[in-house]
């Protein structure tokens, strides 16, 4: 299997730039339309003084199908392999030790809308919970940096479930989405999901089915009563300004003495740019992060970047694009009671400075390179928890210097 999806990953990387320069299906509503890319990333981390190594692999794959049913009802289905293959250093292969290293792969979406009322669409299956700017206006591949930032710790990723929405209110600029979604579906790693084995993370869901539990056809016949409610609202005033509000509750599963009863989230984001300066900031707040009563992770940061060639500065064949952020990860509260250790004020800083290389301006999320540096500061409280066996890293998270470099070809 390993073999296939890395025969894959290559071909990709060799053979879909000279198709994907010649056509952009990011405009297609009518299909069905193939579309999919390919990531190829290395890294090292310097200092450590450990046996890792130089780290290469396929950092992700994805591979979908999207289209127009009948005229108002859309699909869109994709099947994700998230680092398929790693190869090099002294964690290569060691799944047992390092839970995820050999890479995850299944379904990443699937999906039906329903938009006979612009204003009032029905977005059903498996999709983005509206929680966090960067999570749910931009992709895999046309991310600024090669990691996402902290704050999808804070977030709630992908699950199944329904939601009602407009991309632009009868033109007002005004966007939405209002849903409710399966508590225990949640793609892992965020505030929401039953997202490691320390049993501090295992309170977060409900448990899709009670005692007795049956199924007909294949299908459960009772709940856990258990769900995700999530909405976000959303302004577009011009390409210089978008403002994004959103937030997500959910009740939490067999809460006892030092656990939440219900894990709360919010997040406020803006974004804009012009003639090829680009700018983003996110803060976002949890109460009972990683399920635990009284402790509220927290996440800012700010991000800039200058398409030099959109600036005019730089030919068509050097269409490169300079970018820093920064971002700070706090924790704030103290630990429920029951609860071993206290990692009240803890925080780390991550800047990080990177720079984009498209192959045609024309499309160029269909064949570019990434170059990130990583400098974090303020990490000592991690490790000392990460030292005590406590995973209180956000995703995300270097905790030492990381030079990385992405090869990526989409279609």
């Amino acid at each position: 299997m390993k073999k296939n999806l890395v025969a894959f990953a290559v071909a990709a990387a060799v053979l879909v730039p000279g198709v994907a320069l010649a056509a952009d299906s990011s405009n297609a509503d009518t299909g069905p339309v193939l579309y999919g890319y390919a990531q190829i990333t290395g890294s090292n981390q310097f200092g450590t003084h450990g046996p890792e190594g130089l780290i290469f692999g396929a950092h992700r794959i994805r591979l979908g199908v999207k289209g127009e049913a009948v005229p108002g009802v859309s699909y869109n289905f994709q099947y994700k392999w998230d680092g398929a293959w790693m190869s090099g250093g002294s964690l290569a292969g060691a799944a047992s030790a390092f839970p995820g290293v050999d890479g995850q792969s299944g379904v990443q979406e699937a999906e039906i809308n329903f938009g006979f009322v612009p204003a009032l669409q029905l977005e059903v299956g498996k999709f983005r919970v509206p929680v966090g700017l960067e999570r749910t206006q931009f992709s895999g591949n046309n991310l600024w940096f090669i990691q996402r930032s902290m704050n999808q710790s804070l977030g709630a990723d992908r699950s199944v479930g329904a939601a009602f929405h407009s991309p632009n209110v009868m033109g007002t600029g005004i966007y939405y989405k209002i849903g409710i979604f399966d508590n225990h579906s949640l793609d892992g790693s965020n505030a929401f999901s039953d997202f490691g084995t320390n049993a501090l993370n295992a309170k977060n869901v409900g448990y899709p089915f009670g005692s007795g539990q049956t199924r007909v056809g294949g299908v459960l016949t009772n709940g856990s009563g258990k769900y995700l409610f999530a909405g976000m609202l959303g302004y577009k005033m011009s390409p210089l300004l978008n403002v994004e509000l959103s937030g997500a509750r959910a009740d939490t599963n067999l809460s006892g003495p030092g656990y939440a009863n219900q894990i709360d989230a919010w997040n406020l984001g803006v974004n804009g740019g012009l003639m090829g300066i680009k700018y983003m900031a996110e803060y976002s707040r949890v109460n009972s992060y990683g399920g635990i009563e009284g402790l509220r992770g927290s996440d800012w940061y700010v991000a800039l970047a200058a398409n030099l060639h959109e600036m005019t500065l730089t030919p068509d064949w050097l269409d490169i694009e300079p970018a820093v952020r920064f971002e700070r990860f706090d924790y704030r509260g103290t630990v429920g009671s029951g609860v071993p250790g206290n990692i009240n004020g803890a925080y780390l800083n991550n800047t990080t400075i990177g720079v984009n290389y498209y192959v045609n301006p024309n499309n160029p999320h269909a064949a570019e390179v990434q170059l990130n540096y990583i400098v974090p500061t303020g990490a000592s409280g991690y490790r000392a928890q990460l030292a005590a066996g406590k995973n209180y890293a956000p995703a995300n998270a270097y905790l030492y210097n990381t030079l990385a470099l992405q090869f990526q070809a989409g279609f």
